[in-house]
């Protein structure tokens, strides 16, 4: 999201996507309107496989677009999210917020959006449907806490995606389950024949390197 826009207001964070795909593949889509929920982050994986490439799903966030495209599967994103850090802006002191206390997270379906304020502030709703332009807050309205809810659930299992675990791939990760076995360190084992076979194995016959003191 461009810091200039300051909000997370349709006008600001719904921009229109036009994308020209020459191949043949694409015809069965060629000149349609698409309303699914995508990411700018989503362009990269598309590029990469429109090059030929292996998507890095395990660095690259987003979602390849080319299924759209095609025509080829539905598409199950059921959400959208945006976050804004305003930490460098002279709101954050008129606020009497930390540099960690300013930020704001939004998180939108197809028909709410809800708005995640840090720093104890009441979070923000707008039903989509029947206030497209987003004027009337909904959330200090007690019928609508299921619904916040619903929205803090999408925005949590966001929070908990792959992407900021990890940088190694699903390969690499399977292989080191059996590869981490082989080395560490043992504690309080003074003699490797005092405790079990299989907890020393990976150890026995290894001696650290011999260090003679400085002369």
């Amino acid at each position: 999201m461009d810091g200039a826009k300051t909000f997370f207001h349709d006008a600001a964070v719904k921009v229109p996507l036009i994308i020209y795909d020459p191949s043949s593949a694409a015809d069965g889509t060629r000149g349609t309107v698409c309303d699914e929920l995508v990411h700018v982050i989503d362009l990269a994986p598309t590029f990469v496989e429109v090059a030929g490439g292996d998507v890095a799903d395990h660095v690259l966030e987003g979602q390849s677009l080319l299924p759209l495209l095609y025509g080829e599967t539905a598409w199950d994103r059921d959400r959208v999210v945006c976050e804004y850090d305003y930490s460098s802006t002279p709101l954050t002191d008129a606020l009497g917020l930390s540099v960690r206390e300013a930020v704001m997270l939004m998180v939108a379906d197809r028909r709410w959006k809800l708005i995640h304020c840090e720093g104890g502030f009441r979070p923000i709703l707008f039903d989509l449907k029947n206030d497209p332009d987003e004027l009337v807050d909904l959330a200090e309205y007690p019928d609508h806490r299921d619904i916040i809810a619903q929205m803090y659930d999408k925005l949590h299992a966001w929070t908990r995606r792959i992407a900021p675990r990890t940088t190694r791939t699903e390969v690499q990760l399977v292989a080191l389950r059996k590869t981490l076995r082989r080395r560490g360190v043992v504690l309080g084992i003074y003699d490797e024949n005092d405790t079990d076979l299989e907890l020393t194995v990976a150890y026995r016959d290894r001696k650290a390197q011999e260090r003679k003191p400085p002369a």
